[in-house]
């Protein structure tokens, strides 16, 4: 099963090339590549967290939850993402969900940036634990399309640390998340599924 999210990617008819010059560059304090992270920096991307050909253990759990960017000079990103799904009426049943993806990143004209997973569709994994469901374990791919309105780099002196904000499509704030290394923590900038061993890797689910 390969899941991917292209409706959003379609409807936005992005025809102008990336663009530097659009993006106001000069009213942020620092550069925009580098490795990025949420709150104490537990997740971080690169092979720390994830090993996406291996199915049999895909992903190394960190400490604490949290989402995690990296972003090249010449356009790559990729995401790490770890968070709990809490379930109201069992509270027991709380589900992990685990999320790796890389591609490409965009600056637009009109301030905005986009990344696109599509041409590593194969590489992205998403992985999923429900104590409470029949199985209790499923991976599967993961590429979602992704669209901020805008952005900012500052200055936090409460973390004595650089932080960028991202703006969602709505509008509504994205979790800030503060530089963590430069050069930025990534696994190879290439299609990673093709060359570990010629074909996609397979999904897998694991039974209670």
């Amino acid at each position: 099963m390969l899941f991917s999210t292209r409706r959003l990617a379609a409807s936005l008819a992005l025809v102008a090339l990336p663009s530097l010059a659009a993006q106001d560059f000069s009213s942020n304090a620092t550069g925009f590549s580098g490795t990025w992270s949420t709150g104490s920096g537990a997740v971080v991307t690169g092979s720390g967290f994830a090993d996406p050909m291996n199915n049999a253990k895909p992903f190394t759990y960190p400490a604490n939850t949290g989402i995690s960017y990296s972003f090249t000079d010449d356009g790559y990103f990729e995401e790490a993402q770890y968070r709990f799904n809490s379930n109201a009426s069992e509270p027991h049943c709380a589900t992990a969900v685990v999320i790796w993806q890389h591609g490409r990143y965009y600056f637009h004209d009109n301030g905005s940036i986009t990344m696109d997973s599509s041409m590593f569709e194969a590489d992205g994994r998403v992985q999923v634990q429900d104590p409470c469901a029949a199985t209790t374990e499923i991976l599967t791919y993961y590429s979602q399309f992704e669209l901020f309105n805008s952005w900012t780099i500052t200055i936090d002196v409460n973390h004595a640390a650089y932080m960028l904000q991202l703006y969602r499509y709505d509008g509504s704030l994205f979790p800030r998340l503060y530089l963590t290394v430069r050069p930025p923590t990534m696994l190879p900038t290439t299609y990673l599924t093709l060359y570990s061993n010629g074909t996609e890797g397979a999904t897998t689910t694991t039974s209670s």
